[in-house]
C-alpha cells in the first residue's frame, strides 16, 4: 500500500526512474484510492442534501404547529364568547318567563 512503512522507498524509485510506466503495478491502488475519495465526497454531498431536506421539513412542521396553535386559540376564544352569550340568553329567557308569569 502507499501508506506502508516503505513509503519513502517508492518515492525514491519514482524520483530516480526515467520510465513512468515502470510503476504500472501501482495503478490499481491509485484508482481504488481515487474512487474511495470520490465516493466519500459524493456521500458527504448526499448527506448534506438529506440534512437540508430534513431541516426544511422540520421548519414546515414547526410552522404548521404554530398555525394550528393559533387556530386552536381562535376556536377557544369563540367558544368562550358563545358560552357568555348562552349564559346571557339563558338569563334573558328566565327574565321573560318571569315577566310572562307576572302578567297572567
Amino acid at each position: 500500500s502507499l501508506t506502508s512503512p516503505n513509503c519513502g522507498q517508492w518515492r525514491d524509485e519514482v524520483n530516480s526512474t526515467a520510465r513512468p510506466f515502470r510503476f504500472i503495478h501501482y495503478d490499481p491502488i491509485i484508482q481504488r484510492k481515487q474512487k474511495e475519495f470520490q465516493d466519500e465526497r459524493h456521500q458527504r454531498s448526499k448527506l448534506n442534501d438529506d440534512l437540508s431536506e430534513i431541516q426544511n421539513i422540520m421548519k414546515k412542521n414547526i410552522n404548521d404547529i404554530l398555525d394550528r396553535g393559533e387556530k386552536l386559540d381562535n376556536v377557544q376564544n369563540i367558544s368562550q364568547d358563545l358560552l357568555k352569550q348562552s349564559s346571557g340568553f339563558k338569563w334573558g329567557a328566565r327574565k321573560l318567563t318571569l315577566q310572562a308569569r307576572m302578567q297572567q
